[in-house]
């Protein structure tokens, strides 16, 4: 009787096109889709509203690695490493990481909620006070610790997106 070859198998990496205002936008690894009353529910469980720009991105992609991921300005030259998905059964989220930074650790107001961290473990977030979603980046890595204004909305904050 002869054993049957082994056969390997590689699980490619599940990707996701977010095109969302204008803005296309590749995400790798993405958890399940979510739908609208589920945003509506992480959005009474924080108690803020979110903007309309990163809700779209949302319904168009929970979460994954961006590509491209590479963000530059004048003051800042980092990766984004992950969109924080809203939901997921294997990862960390962005409703967790809001009620740890901002609830219990407060280290900014409770109207910035983290969308998305870079490869040194730092967070973008964007101020739900705003219509079109501003963009902030904190940098705990800073002498002191502080929150930086990116001078964009979360649309010019993808598209300003380079490859490596």
């Amino acid at each position: 009787m002869s054993a049957s070859p082994l056969v390997y198998t590689r699980q490619l990496p599940q990707c996701r096109t977010a095109h969302v205002n204008g803005v296309n936008m590749k995400f790798t690894n993405p958890d399940p889709p979510i739908r609208e009353d589920e945003i509506k529910q992480c959005e009474f469980d924080c108690g803020i509203r979110l903007p309309q720009s990163l809700r779209s991105m949302y319904l168009a992609s929970n979460g994954g690695e961006p590509d491209p991921y590479v963000f530059e300005n004048d003051e800042l030259d980092t990766v984004v490493s992950e969109f924080l998905p809203l939901r997921s059964e294997s990862r960390g989220t962005a409703v967790q990481t809001y009620k740890l930074l901002v609830l219990e650790r407060a280290i900014v107001s409770p109207n910035f909620f983290p969308f998305a961290v870079d490869g040194g473990g730092d967070y973008f977030f964007i101020d739900t006070k705003t219509p079109d979603g501003k963009v902030f980046f904190f940098r705990s890595d800073a002498a002191a610790p502080s929150l930086v204004s990116l001078g964009i909305n979360l649309n010019e904050f993808w598209a300003s997106l380079k490859p490596e």
